[in-house]
């Protein structure tokens, strides 16, 4: 798997966390699922955009290391 696949990966598997949970957040409405959500669920939009911006920088570093010995 390649490096900008991986963020393809990560990005459809955080749009499917996100509709799973618009599912669940119709049948899970306590105090539990708003802290469930505050903790887990709100923080992934930032965490994606960081982790992509890591897997790009990896892809740069890998595609000169990849030149480099060629």
């Amino acid at each position: 798997m390649s490096v900008r696949s991986s963020r393809g990966t990560l990005s459809k598997a955080v749009r499917d966390l996100n509709v799973a949970w618009g599912q669940t957040k119709n049948y899970w409405r306590d105090a539990k699922a708003r802290e469930f959500e505050e903790k887990y669920i709100d923080p992934l939009p930032d965490a994606l955009n960081n982790a992509s911006s890591i897997i790009e920088e990896l892809d740069r570093v890998l595609t000169k290391i990849r030149r480099d010995c060629e």
